[in-house]
Order: structure tokens, then sequence, then C-alpha cells
């Protein structure tokens, strides 16, 4: 069998190819000895690889243990801190043709609900699992009923004897790869059936769109259980034969700069991430730090995430250009775990495509092209094409005919990349995956819940159906009030924001939720920044605000993407659960009773009681349950949501405190008492 869209790749390893794993086999006989895949546990310095050789022994191996305790078809969950054991589980799944349920390791009181989700709607009854998270759930899950009914299988155990029992089976196209769940950030997770023909159909795609070789190079720090990271990043460079270079997430959270400085290193030609990556490197980078980076081995920076800004892009290039980062280095991208990855793309080596339209017309679903600029406008980014068999259309929501061409709607697409449907929803899938255009198109299309409208080919991506914020008949995006209020007041953190409607005496009414930039904290006049935001809101969009919460940096809830979570928000928002720093109400009604004094510096007490409310927000725990005498790591908090605490607590005070002192099991009030130690060098030695 040969599918057209491979028709045109001369490379003989893919072009006649029907499934993924057929490619990477083709791989490994051609060129065993190529190390295809690197790891960066620093995020500057390789500590592990894998040959394509040295993959397909790992992945028999274990693929072998897997047809020991299942048959094929069976789920299996992958339970791992990021590194190559990770990958290796999930290659395993693909040649024995077993379907892997990538997750991230629970953590006590923490993200416990999604595993449990993952598991029960999977029937997963198989976990691959590294040592180290196994023993995090036996300490912290013995006595649970559903992790004990799965069969463990842990990778270090799994030792080379097993090859000579692996059986090599038929993986045929429309066979389940991988189960992607959902963020949740839109209901509960749903697991999109990836087939093996989603997978070879996306990354040929991914190929073509950034044009990607044999000799390119791919730095990432993506999540390896996120769509972006997974497919963008691990079966990618496995696809086209090139190299992919992974850090931890947290690597890149804790200093971006290390990202930069491995693409240098490694001659890194492609990279990206969500639209806050972007703000993130240029917030916490010196242009003294910039001049020393040489980025010129760079092709292709793709930014993935809704909504992409061209401030984002225009400070990028900005900063970055004494680096060697030009414009048409940026590719602007859209897809989702539904589609398999990508759905529409730039042509690499082109410069963006902004668009200027009225924001008034925009709100009522009309697309009007103004002047770059122009008061009243705004302007948008585009997100590319489609390319090869994808259709991309935009439809009415509502009565599921086209949209005119000057017109908004939701975006609906049809072909190969379309993933089969939700794992055990019949009922979801036929509603979200088998939507039929009314009067001219009998093709079954994906409905994304996503809104926007093609201009000349290009799609521009406006918002989600579902955050859609709807005063006096009015559609407005979040986006666009948040994205205002942090540009055009200072203090304000960049992509820290959430705007949402609440129901009040029956009629909807705007709250905003911003995050202050810890160093506004110290002599930021809360009041004012209130009525400042009011301000710019009314003049704006002509809006009566009903609530402004400021709170602090790094507080907003976000999914694992980088995308603000609006319904969690609000949920946080109307239970009293946000880490509030000021609020106002319309009814002069303090809701929360939260105005405190303004922080001039670190005490004692205010560590104490940041690391006391960090934990119960992090955690789930209540007050009542948290002992200060007592080792953190009874609250459930493991290596990774130790360096989660690292990362935030540093940009909350402004100094550095390691990840070993939270490793150490100290208590919270050793804590404070060595953050406030901390503090006072770092004041005597500010430059250290």
């Amino acid at each position: 069998m040969t599918f057209s869209f491979l028709k045109d790749y001369d490379d003989t390893d893919v072009k006649y190819c029907s499934t993924y794993t057929e490619v990477i086999k083709n791989r490994t006989k051609s060129n065993p000895e190529h190390v295809v895949f690197r790891f960066l546990e620093d995020g500057i310095n390789e500590n592990e690889s894998f040959s394509y050789g040295q993959l397909e022994g790992k992945a028999k191996v274990l693929a072998a243990r897997l047809q020991d305790s299942g048959k094929k078809g069976d789920t299996v969950l992958l339970l791992f801190q990021p590194n190559l054991s990770y990958v290796a589980s999930l290659y395993a799944c693909f040649y024995s043709g077993f379907i892997a349920v990538p997750a991230y390791p629970p953590r006590r009181n923490r993200g416990i609900e999604r595993i449990y989700t993952i598991i029960e709607d999977s029937n997963a009854k198989i976990c691959l699992i590294s040592r180290q998270v196994y023993n995090d759930i036996q300490r912290n899950f013995k006595n649970d009923e559903l992790f004990n009914n799965l069969k463990w299988i842990i990778y270090e155990d799994v030792d080379d004897s097993w090859l000579s029992r692996f059986s090599d089976v038929e993986i045929l196209p429309e066979d389940i790869a991988l189960l992607q769940y959902t963020s949740g950030s839109t209901g509960h997770p749903k697991g999109v059936m990836i087939s093996q023909l989603n997978l070879l159909y996306n990354s040929e795609y991914i190929r073509q769109t950034f044009d990607i070789t044999k000799k390119s190079v791919g730095v990432h720090w993506l999540p390896l259980f996120h769509d972006m990271g997974l497919i963008g990043g691990i079966l990618q460079a496995a696809y086209v034969g090139g190299v992919n270079i992974n850090m931890p997430p947290m690597a890149f959270l804790r200093k971006p700069l290390n990202w930069l400085k491995a693409i240098e290193k490694y001659g890194g030609t492609i990279a990206g991430g969500p639209n806050f990556a972007f703000d993130y490197c240029v917030q916490k980078t010196t242009r003294e730090e910039r001049e020393e980076l040489d980025l010129s081995s760079i092709k292709v920076f793709f930014c993935g995430a809704e909504p992409i800004r061209k401030s984002t892009y225009q400070q990028f290039l900005e900063c970055f250009s004494v680096s060697g980062t030009l414009p048409e280095h940026l590719l602007s991208c859209y897809g989702m775990a539904e589609t398999t990855l990508i759905v529409t793309g730039s042509s690499s080596y082109e410069k963006p495509v902004y668009l200027s339209v009225d924001s008034v017309k925009l709100s009522k679903n009309v697309v009007e092209i103004t002047e770059n600029d122009q008061s009243g406008s705004t302007s948008l980014v585009s997100c590319g094409h489609t390319w090869m068999d994808t259709v991309v259309e935009i439809v009415n929501p509502v009565t599921s005919k086209k949209c005119k061409d000057n017109e908004v709607g939701e975006i609906w697409i049809y072909g190969p990349t379309v993933a089969t449907g939700y794992w055990n929803k019949p009922d979801e899938s036929l509603r979200n995956f088998s939507a039929n255009i009314k009067g001219n198109d009998s093709r079954p299309f994906l409905r994304t819940g996503d809104l926007g409208f093609i201009k000349e080919g290009e799609l521009y991506v406006t918002g989600r159906i579902k955050d859609m914020i709807i005063i006096r008949g009015m559609n407005y995006y979040p986006a666009d009030i948040e994205f205002s209020v942090q540009n055009l007041i200072p203090g304000l953190r960049m992509n820290g924001g959430a705007a949402f409607s609440i129901t009040k005496n029956d009629q909807e009414k705007l709250v905003l939720v911003q995050e202050l930039e810890r160093t506004a904290m110290r002599d930021a006049n809360y009041t004012e920044i209130i009525k400042k935001i009011r301000e710019l809101i009314a003049f704006e969009f002509e809006i009566d605000i009903y609530a402004v919460v400021l709170i602090r940096a790094g507080s907003l809830p976000m999914t694992s993407s980088g995308k603000i979570q609006h319904r969690q928000t609000k949920f946080e928002f109307l239970n009293g659960d946000l880490s509030v720093i000021s609020e106002w109400l319309n009814e002069n009604i303090d809701l929360h009773n939260t105005e405190i004094s303004e922080v001039i510096e670190p005490t004692e007490e205010l560590l104490r009681e940041w690391l006391t409310k960090w934990i119960m927000r992090n955690q789930n725990l209540g007050r009542g349950e948290i002992d200060p005498d007592r080792n953190i790591i009874a609250f459930g908090i493991d290596s990774l949501a130790a360096v989660t605490l690292e990362a935030e607590i540093n940009r909350q005070f402004g100094f550095n405190w390691h990840i070993s002192s939270f490793m150490l099991n100290p208590t919270i009030n050793s804590l404070a008492l060595e953050g406030m130690d901390l503090y006072q060098k770092h004041e005597e030695n500010p430059d250290n």
C-alpha cells in the first residue's frame, strides 16, 4: 500500500510505508548507529541517548514483557518522569501493538482525580513505570484499590533476556497507537484515539510544513506526555531521521536561557512552544546574555499556543536579533489533540503574516480590515494554511452552514490528520467528529470549538466558543481584554490574566483576575492599579466591570501547555481559592476580605504563610491539615512538585533557592528560616 501523501517524499525508508511503526523499523535497518534521541537533565549537558538500534533493542525487550502480560490492543498506562525511559516504553507499545496511554505521575493530593479518570476511562490494566515513580505510588497510594488492581511492569526490572521472547505482530494503519488525553481545561479529560495512519500522516504534515530533513536538530523542553512535545518532538525526529534533544520542562522554567544555550551548543535547527515561552525568554534574559548567544543555526521557531500575539513576536525579534534571530524564523501553527497535532502552519522561511481588523465588528463576528495600529483595531497573527489533503472550513456553530468570507465562525476540520474519536465515548465522538456542513458537504468534519476565519487562505484563530464572554448581546474575546489591560498598565504580568463572566442577579457580569509582577508588589498601589483597570475596560470595551482581582505571580490556573484555564479560574474565584493580593467589587463588598498591606520585603512569617498557602493550593489541603513542623514530604511534595515549588518561590521573592532544600524533607518552619538567611545574603550580594 502506498499513500498519496507520501508519493513525493523521495526516501525509500518512508515512501512505501503504511504505518508509523514501519517507518521506524526501516530507519533502524538503514542506520542503526544514528543517535536519534539525546536528553539533557540539567538543560545543558547530555546524560543519556538512544541510537535507532538501541531504541529498537530496548523497545523490543519491553514489548516482550508487555506481550507476557496482555495482548495486542490492550491499553498500557505510561508513568515516567521526563527521560528516555519514557521514549523506549512508548515505542515498546508501537512494536507490540499495545495502546500507549501517556500520563504524568500522580502526586499525593494533587492531580489524583485526573489519573483516576485516565485509568478508569482507558480501562488500563497494565502500567509500565519507572522504579522511582513506582516507589512514590507505593508510598503514597499503597491502599488505593485502583492502583492495586494494575499489573506493574517496572522499567528497570526488565532485562535483555526478554528480547528472545519478543514476537512480531502485524501493525495495521487503522490500529490505535496511543490515547492522547485532553488537558481537561474544557471538561473531564477525554482519550483521543490516535491511529498509526494519524501518526504517519501528521508526521509527514509536520515535515512538509517545517521543511524538516535528516539534518534537522530539534531542541525541546515541552512535556513528553503532551501532544506538542510527543508528536512534534519525539515522533517527528524519529520519522525524518533527524535528532531530538530534550530537557525537562522545569529546566526551561527555571532558566530559559539554558534552552537557548542548548540550541547554540547542539546546533538546533527547530524549537518552539506556546506564546508564553517567547515572552518568558524576553523577560528572563538580559541584553548582555543575548549578545553572547548565537542562534544562527535555527531555521524554525514555531509558536503553537493560542492566542499568538504580534507584540510577542515583535519583542522577541527586537531582543534576539542580536543573537541571529530573523522574522522568517518565526512559524505560526494551529492544532490540537483531536487532530493528532498540527492542522495549519505557515510556510518556513516566510515572515509572519499579520492582519488588523475592526475590534467592534469582530465582537459581532464580522471581519473588517483596518489600517495597522488604527484606533479601535485588533492585530491578529495568521496561523498559516492547510497542507496536503487537510480541509478547514469556517462554519456557523448554530446553523451548521458555511460562513461568508467576512464572518467569524467555528473551525471545522476534515482529513487524515483527524483522530478516530474519543475512547469509549461514542456519543461525544459522533457529535464532535462526524459533523456535516448543511447544504453542500456530506464529509464528516471535526468540530473544534475554536472560533476563527480565513483570509486569503490564511487561518486566524480568535478564541473558543465556550470561553466567549457575552454581555448585553455583544461578544467579547477574553484574550482581547486580558491583553489590553496587561499591555497598557505597568506592573501586570503578561499572559497572566483571565477574563470571564459570571451570572449576578440574572445578568452576565465581567470579572478580571490578573497576576501582578513580583517586582511590582513592593511599591504597588493596589487601589490605583484596580482603578486604572476599571477605567481602561470601560473606555476600550464599554463594559462596567463587576470585579477585579489581583493575584500573586505564578498562581493563575494554567494547562500543561501554558494555556489559561478560564473555567478553573472562574471556579476558584467563586469559591475563594485564588491567591489574592487585593480585590474590588462594584458592590463595594470585599468578597473574601483579601486586602493586605503592601509587601516591602520578606519576613520569616511571610515566608511561612506563603509556603503554607502554596501547599494548600497545590496539594488540595485545608489549613488545619498542615503542621509547620512536619516534613513537607508528608504533604505529597515529590521531586516534580519540589521543582515547581522552587521555580515559584524564586519567582515570588527574587532570590535563588535551590531544589535540594526542598528534597531534604524540611519543615515549613525550617524553610522559612533558611529563606530569610538566603534573602539576607542576596541583599548583601545581589549579583551572586
